[in-house]
């Protein structure tokens, strides 16, 4: 290669590095400094999980309240296992139904935020009717179901032939004491297996019905 061709090679490497230089100096010209970007705050990714867990927490209390109330002066019949395995499917079923109501007015609240961004297209407005729909229904399964289990507990008291009246433990106690007073031959003492029997034949006799 002569000296000649030589330079012209040497003097195009020097052009270009001279050109991509130039580009960087440009480019960075245009760019948008960190500072002068708006404050969009911090990412959050939302806790799914942390909700389904707050809702199976929620449903459990719940659920426990209720037998309580109405199982709460029967010791032996509110720690049975049937009662103990229904009540965690009950629980089960009630924190799915709180969990979509949360997930509606989640969904619902994004959507007004889009119409308050700008976005007053009728297919949103049709999603949010959408929406308010979806949570009347998830209200409304919501209450139907805790009925169902009121009405489950309380006629279980009665195919077992418990007192209608539902007693504090306090109460209870001395209805107990002035029963034993006035005829202890008539106490009856529950023991596993009798109250297995009771419960077997007030849910034969519900399934017959």
């Amino acid at each position: 290669m002569s000296k000649k061709e030589k330079k012209r090679i040497e003097d195009e490497f020097d052009q270009i590095k001279s050109d991509k230089s130039n580009m960087k100096v440009e480019l960075s010209n245009k760019l948008a400094r960190l500072e002068d970007l708006p404050d969009f705050g911090h990412l959050e990714i939302y806790d799914y999980n942390g909700d389904l867990d707050d809702c199976m927490t929620n449903a459990i209390d719940i659920l426990e309240s209720l037998i309580d109330l109405y199982l709460g002066d029967v010791p032996q019949l509110k720690d049975h296992p049937y009662i103990q395995n229904k009540m965690k499917e009950d629980a089960k079923i009630y924190a799915e139904s709180l969990f979509l109501s949360k997930m509606a007015r989640k969904n619902l609240l994004v959507q007004l935020k889009q119409v308050d961004n700008g976005d007053n297209s009728a297919r949103m407005h049709e999603v949010i009717n959408q929406t308010f729909g979806q949570i009347r229904e998830n209200s409304k399964f919501s209450s139907t179901q805790k009925s169902e289990l009121e009405k489950f507990y309380k006629n279980l008291r009665k195919d077992l032939g418990l007192d209608d009246e539902i007693s504090t433990p306090n109460v209870q106690k001395a209805k107990e004491v002035e029963n034993r007073e006035k005829n202890e031959n008539k106490e009856k003492i529950i023991d596993n297996r009798s109250l297995n029997d009771m419960i077997k034949k007030a849910m034969t006799k519900k399934d017959g019905k």
